[in-house]
């Protein structure tokens, strides 16, 4: 649900641009719907995904809180995909096989519409005349 939650969050407008958005809020939704789309969560895979995400979120604030800081912007997405990857290994180590692809399949489900929103922002933009 989170995941879902995220997804829509940033394909609608406001919804990541200015300073808007807040990446604790953005895990905790992706926590939210991993918890209520993957099957059969025990008690200690919940625990751990709880523990998994809350570091994830804190390096999430650290990353941009240091782009901002040293208005440095680019290194910001190859320092994010590498916290992504960590976590997804974290999870594959955590999660059972069909729980991980579930897993997979809802991360690039987000991506996917999160392509779209960024997509149809550029094309009302383009779309709009120059005055």
């Amino acid at each position: 649900m989170a995941l879902g939650c995220l997804t829509c969050s940033w394909a609608q407008p406001g919804g990541r641009r200015g300073g808007n958005f807040d990446p604790k809020e953005m895990v905790l939704r992706e926590k939210e719907n991993v918890i209520t789309r993957v099957d059969s969560l025990s008690e200690d895979q919940l625990l751990l995904l709880d523990g998994i995400y809350d570091e994830y979120a804190t390096s999430v604030v650290e990353i941009r809180d240091e782009a901002r800081k040293n208005r440095n912007f680019r290194e910001m997405r190859p320092k994010m995909q590498a916290l992504r990857e960590e976590k997804d290994l974290l999870l594959k180590d955590v999660l059972n096989e069909n729980q991980y692809e579930a897993y997979l399949a809802l991360m690039e489900n987000q991506r996917d519409r999160r392509r779209r929103g960024v997509q149809q922002r550029r094309d009302s933009v383009n779309q709009q005349p120059n005055g």
